[in-house]
């Protein structure tokens, strides 16, 4: 299992929005949806950790924080900012040179070379550091084998936190979790846990695998194995050599693919021409959304045979965001190719 350095940008929006308004710190701020003009109108995109000492979440209503806390600071989103920032978070990270994968706007996974614990806190000290010292943001990183539990460890030591989980650890650490808590966990795979009478991560480890299977399918025996520590998941280095794939954020949020449907025919006229221009064909197409809150959903389809038609990367590319739009606006999308392979009468990549 590899060694994952997984990194989360503490309340991020607020964060950054503290970063150019110090005169906020220490004060219970929100993050919103509306113009300041009519921000009783508007939902709670991000807050800091103060705000959330008053019951304050992301999503609420503006209007039912101010009766949280009446004299919490409001400020409108600057989404432009925020995606600034983080790309500047990606380059910084991007600097050490090791296989790195952005999860979302403000969480990334970094797979190290090492096995050592001590090389590993050196350099998650040293990026706390960085980000720090470059940005004035706080972040918490988790230390683990395989990136899920990295993930866990990190939201359990939030916020401004280490943690690093040697393999002595892993089980004491999950043991008293509860199953919400492990990535990919909804609320529906939640509920029918809870009808078996597994409630917490040592529950799960417990539980007949076949039984989990019958309930979830592949999924149980993911859960299975995390729970008893074993998480083979790794960073995804989505180099240009392996893919291909471009992004845009949408001129105004969509709410079915109708409305992303001349964006789509951008992002793949321009895939398939830098495919076009490698010479080589597919087997695998992913979509990407980014919704209006700035969670990202990924999701990707196998084909039976390699192609080079721009007609399948459309059509397949509209079926997976169909499953992926409806939910919450979308305001960034993405198409992308992979499993590559040279065309005939090419060299092999």
């Amino acid at each position: 299992m590899a060694l994952i350095l997984y990194i989360d940008m503490d309340s991020f929006f607020a964060s950054c929005e503290i970063a150019r308004h110090p005169e906020l710190k220490g004060k219970p701020l929100i993050v919103g949806s509306s113009p300041i003009k009519t921000k009783e109108r508007g939902v709670v995109q991000a807050c800091n950790y103060e705000a959330r000492k008053y019951g304050i979440r992301s999503a609420m209503p503006t209007t039912m924080a101010y009766k949280l806390c009446s004299d919490v600071a409001y400020l409108e989103a600057d989404n432009s900012y925020y995606e600034r920032v983080s790309s500047e978070i990606e380059a910084l990270l991007k600097a050490h040179n090791l296989r790195m994968e952005m999860d979302s706007i403000d969480e990334a996974a970094i797979e190290l070379e090492t096995d050592g614990r001590d090389s590993a806190l050196e350099l998650a000290k040293r990026i706390k550091n960085d980000i720090k010292n470059r940005f004035n943001l706080p972040c918490t990183v988790g230390i683990a084998r395989g990136k899920i539990i990295a993930k866990m460890a990190c939201d359990s030591a939030k916020p401004d936190g280490l943690i690093f989980l040697d393999r002595t650890d892993v089980k004491a650490f999950l043991q008293n979790l509860s199953v919400g808590k492990i990535p990919g966990v909804g609320n529906k795979t939640e509920n029918k846990l809870g009808m078996l009478g597994i409630k917490t991560v040592g529950d799960l480890a417990k539980t007949d695998p076949t039984v989990l299977f019958g309930a979830l399918g592949s999924f149980g025996k993911e859960l299975f194995l995390i729970a008893n520590g074993n998480d083979q998941s790794r960073v995804l280095d989505e180099t240009p050599a392996i893919s291909i794939g471009r992004e845009k954020t949408l001129d105004k949020n969509a709410n079915s693919v109708d409305e992303m449907s001349g964006t789509i025919l951008e992002l793949a006229d321009a895939v398939m021409e830098e495919a076009k221009k490698r010479n080589v064909a597919f087997k695998n197409i992913g979509v990407k959304t980014r919704y209006s809150d700035f969670t990202d959903r990924i999701k990707s389809r196998s084909l039976n045979n390699y192609s080079e038609s721009k007609e399948v990367l459309i059509t397949t590319a509209k079926k997976l965001f169909s499953e992926l739009v409806g939910k919450k606006p979308v305001r960034k999308i993405g198409v992308r190719v992979s499993m590559l392979s040279q065309r005939k009468g090419q060299k092999s990549l």
